[in-house]
């Protein structure tokens, strides 16, 4: 009897490691799949940034480069073109007029909605940067903090080239759609022009392009 109880107790301990092993293999969803790092390029056409103030500038178009440097890590730079607050041109200081420029973002994966298996990144400004600045004309000067989220699709699909990710940033007058990944505090950008910040929104739609097959796994 006391050999059937000690092999019992084995038994349970063995089946309570693997239901940690489990458990921690399941918190660490989502995830890129390995090996690291990966680069990628991205484009997207127009894209809106406004506060909720009501100042929009509008962009026709923008090119990103980036690496997935871990499995919810990685860093990217964004570039707008063709970018206007109504008809004046507005550029980041130093660049060619209608170019706007963010600093180098960290990117940081993260579940949305889990249940659902909606999929967030979070781009979030670099240490001492904010995440861009601008001009428009020669008066009005903008300064852009924080951090914002886009839903990324698709998910546990392996997307090989010429087959893209598509990650979406949506918006209405400065109200992000998503504004926090679960487990993580609430992300949001704000933008001043010389006085007190206001909540700012990113509307985009950026096709991700990597140069061999990869799975975002959820």
């Amino acid at each position: 009897m006391k050999r059937m109880t000690v092999a019992g107790l084995g038994l349970l301990a063995m089946l309570a490691a693997s239901s940690a092993i489990a458990a921690s293999a399941s918190a660490a969803l989502p995830e890129f799949s390995a090996p690291f790092s990966k680069t990628f390029t991205s484009t997207s056409k127009t894209s809106v940034l406004e506060t909720v103030g009501g100042i929009a500038v509008t962009c026709t178009a923008a090119t990103n480069s980036g690496e997935i440097t871990g499995p919810q890590t990685g860093s990217v730079t964004i570039v707008f073109t063709g970018c206007k607050l109504g008809k004046v041109p507005c550029n980041t200081p130093g660049a060619a007029a209608g170019v706007i420029a963010t600093a180098t973002l960290s990117m940081k994966v993260g579940y949305i909605n889990k249940a659902k298996k909606e999929v967030g990144i979070d781009l979030v400004e670099a240490a001492g940067a904010p995440f861009l600045s601008y001009g428009c004309g020669p008066v009005l000067r903008g300064v852009v903090i924080g951090s914002v989220i886009g839903r990324i699709t698709p998910i546990n699909k392996l997307v090989t080239p010429p087959e893209k990710f598509i990650l979406k940033f949506a918006q209405t007058i400065g109200v992000q759609k998503t504004i926090k990944l679960e487990g993580a505090p609430i992300d949001v950008l704000e933008t001043s022009f010389g006085g007190p910040f206001e909540q700012t929104g990113l509307a985009s739609t950026d096709l991700i392009l990597f140069g061999e097959p990869v799975k975002l796994i959820a």
